[in-house]
Formats: structure tokens, C-alpha cells, sequence
């Protein structure tokens, strides 16, 4: 059974969502236990994304050219496993801020490499690429809850430790995938991601529907970077236990999975221009409100808002690229809005965040959510407005 690939790429994806469950919500919290204040947070925590920016398509252009699909897997879980290691060491704060700048590299680099082994498996009829990935978002359930109640009851060192053992399962896992999946049909190419071509990816700037697209959805996944890198001394000043912060974030990751689930009846009904349009929506709603913050079965609520702010606003881009971008670029535009997009905003967001937050009064770094939010919604609106639903026109602006 150990050999049998569905069940290893399935590992492959709960060993790393065992490590963003705790990673998330709790690893914070550590750092400040450590003395790193809130702006070093998020210096390093966006440091981190932008060494992903940076370093990521490189270390993607190096993967494809390999024969051997574990080699790259095996050094980046590496790195991530080692760094995860190291940190339970004591040490001074500038080596803490360094090792956790690489192992969150390296979770990010890890992600998109696993999808491009998993999906040339699922071509090949090994794996069903949904299932596995929908076990990786149990995983992150399963370390919200478990890693919340151990964490309330033996203290915030504990994160550390279920870092550095589920990073470590994660490489050992690498290390029994298979070599190479070949692909069965003939005329698919070796990989089902092509290598980003950088030349080619100039001439989606040249569309100005692509480029309303990137700010609407970036900004509206940057403004998670006070949630995801600040809930926790937020809620902790509340009083709040890790076992109930674990709670709260289980509830958005479970409305996140409804709204995944039923994603194809949403984009019939919606199409993708009004989805991200919903989670920017969504996003000016809920990042202020929850920086006011509101008593519990308030916030309860606010967190189902995920469903809008990260899924609604995903499967819109997803829909646009699948949409409106030529197919021989489809790949490269999806490298586009990870990285410069997403990854790049949430970077300078975390930074921004980690310059202005408080957890006695987190209000003004929610409210700089909830102004990325409203700019996001205003893209989203003049996108509405220029896109026909067709192919872009990358040959002109």
C-alpha cells in the first residue's frame, strides 16, 4: 500500500497541510514568544513571499528539467524540514528570522511543485487529483483543532514541534514517490505545466482585462495577511484559547470547501468578473469589522465570510485565465497571478501590517485590508466593464 501512488501523493499533500495548519494560525504566536515583535513578523513573513517572487519560477524552470520528479521535491521539502528543525534550537532572534524565512519559502515553493507531480499523475489515471487535494484541506482541519488544543494546554513550543515533525514526514514521503509518471496518451507532453516563458508572459501585460484582473484578485488575496499572520495575538489580547482560534479558522476552511465543491454551479450562475467582484465585496466587509473586535457569534460569522474573500475570489481567476487567456499562455498567466499577484501583494501587505498592527487595537492594519479590498472591488468593476468574455488581445494595450 505504501507504494501504491494514489495513496503516497495523497500523503504527499496531508504531510504539508499538517504543517500550514499549525503554521498559520499558531506559528505567530511562537515567534512573539521569542521576543520578534510584530513588525519583525511581518518583515519576515513577507520577506518570505518575496523571496518566493523571486526564487519560486526558478526553482520551477529547474524542476521540469529533471528526470527525476523527487530530486526537486526532495531538496525543497528539505530545506523546509531542516530550517523546521533548527528553530528548536535556542538561538538569537536574527537566526530564528532566518529560518523561518526559509522554511515558509520553502512550504511555498514545495505547493506547486506537488500539484505539478500530482496532476501529471492524474493524467496517467494514478491519482485523482480532487481527492488528494481535498485530503490536504482535512489535514489543515485536523491541525487547526488538534494543534489548537495542544497548544492551549502545553504551550505555544508546541507549534514548533508539529512543524518540524510534519515537515519532516513530508520528506520522507518524497522520498518513496515514483521516479517519473509517464503519460499515457501520446500527444501530452511530458509535464501538464509548461516551463513559464517569460517572453510570452510580456504580452498578457499588454491586455488591460488581464492586468484589472491581477490587481482585483491580488489585492483581495493580499488582504488576508493580517489574518493569516496576525489573527492570533489579535484573538490571543482577546482572551481567546488556541484551541478556539484553531475552531475559528476550521470554520472558514469549511466554507471555503462548500464554496470549492459547488464551484462549477457558481461560475454558471456568475460567471468569473462577478465572482472576484463578490470576494472584494466580501473583503471590505469583513476585514474592518473583525478589527473592531466584535463579540464571538460575530466573529463566527465574519469567518464564514472566507468562503467570499480567498474561495469565491480563486475560482474567479481560475474561470478568467481558463476564459479569456490563450491556451498557450494559460500557464504562465497562472505563474503570473501566484506570484507577482497574490504572492508579491501579501508580501508587502504582511509588511505594511506588521508596521502598523497592535493587538490591544488591530483596527487600523484591518482597515488597510478593508482599503486594498475596496480598491480590488473597484478593478474588479472597470474589468466588468472592458472584458466581453472572450479571448484578451495581448497584441495591443
Amino acid at each position: 500500500m505504501l507504494r501504491n501512488p494514489a495513496t503516497l501523493y495523497t500523503a504527499l499533500y496531508v504531510g504539508q497541510f499538517l504543517f500550514l495548519g499549525v503554521q498559520l494560525p499558531f506559528f505567530p504566536g511562537w515567534l512573539e514568544a521569542q521576543g520578534i515583535t510584530a513588525g519583525m513578523i511581518g518583515l519576515v513573513m513577507g520577506g518570505s513571499l518575496i523571496l518566493r517572487l523571486v526564487l519560486g519560477p526558478l526553482v520551477a524552470w529547474w524542476a521540469e528539467s529533471q528526470p527525476d520528479q523527487r530530486k526537486a521535491l526532495m531538496v525543497v521539502a528539505g530545506v523546509m524540514a531542516a530550517s523546521s528543525i533548527l528553530l528548536m534550537i535556542p538561538q538569537p532572534v536574527w537566526s530564528i528570522c532566518m529560518l523561518t524565512i526559509l522554511a515558509i519559502w520553502a512550504f511555498g515553493c514545495l505547493v506547486p511543485l506537488s500539484d505539478t507531480a500530482v496532476m501529471r499523475a492524474d493524467k496517467a489515471g494514478q491519482v485523482n487529483y480532487g481527492q488528494s487535494r481535498g485530503a490536504g484541506s482535512l489535514a489543515f482541519i485536523v491541525a487547526n483543532l488538534a494543534g489548537g488544543v495542544l497548544i492551549a494546554r502545553h504551550g505555544d513550543s508546541v507549534s514548533i514541534i508539529w512543524m518540524a515533525v510534519a515537515a519532516s514526514l513530508t520528506l520522507l514521503i518524497v522520498a518513496f514517490l515514483p521516479k517519473r509518471i509517464a503519460i499515457a496518451e501520446p500527444d501530452v507532453a511530458p509535464s501538464t505545466l509548461a516551463r513559464p516563458d517569460f517572453s510570452e508572459a510580456m504580452r498578457l501585460f499588454r491586455s488591460r482585462s488581464f492586468i484589472l484582473m491581477l490587481i482585483a484578485v491580488g489585492l483581495t488575496q493580499g488582504t488576508h495577511a493580517a489574518y493569516y499572520y496576525f489573527s492570533e495575538l489579535h484573538w490571543s489580547a482577546l482572551g481567546y484559547r488556541s484551541d478556539l482560534i484553531g475552531i475559528l479558522w476550521t470554520l472558514g476552511v469549511l466554507a471555503e470547501i462548500i464554496v470549492l465543491y459547488k464551484g462549477r454551479s457558481f461560475i454558471r450562475k456568475l460567471g468569473p468578473v462577478a465572482m472576484i467582484s463578490i470576494g472584494a465585496f466580501g473583503a471590505i466587509i469583513r476585514w474592518p469589522l473583525t478589527g473592531l473586535s466584535p463579540p464571538l457569534p460575530m466573529l463566527i460569522l465574519l469567518q464564514l465570510l472566507h468562503a467570499l474573500t480567498f474561495a469565491m475570489t480563486y475560482l474567479g481567476s481560475v474561470e478568467f485565465i481558463a476564459r479569456a487567456v490563450p491556451s498557450g499562455l494559460s500557464n504562465t498567466s497562472m505563474t503570473i497571478v501566484s506570484t507577482l499577484g497574490v504572492g508579491a501583494l501579501t508580501g508587502l501587505a504582511a509588511i505594511f501590517v506588521g508596521i502598523v498592527f497592535n493587538a490591544e487595537a488591530p483596527l487600523p492594519a484591518y482597515l488597510l485590508m478593508g482599503a486594498m479590498g475596496a480598491v480590488g472591488f473597484i478593478s474588479s468593476l472597470l474589468l466588468s466593464r472592458r472584458w466581453d468574455g472572450g479571448l484578451i488581445n495581448t497584441a495591443r494595450r
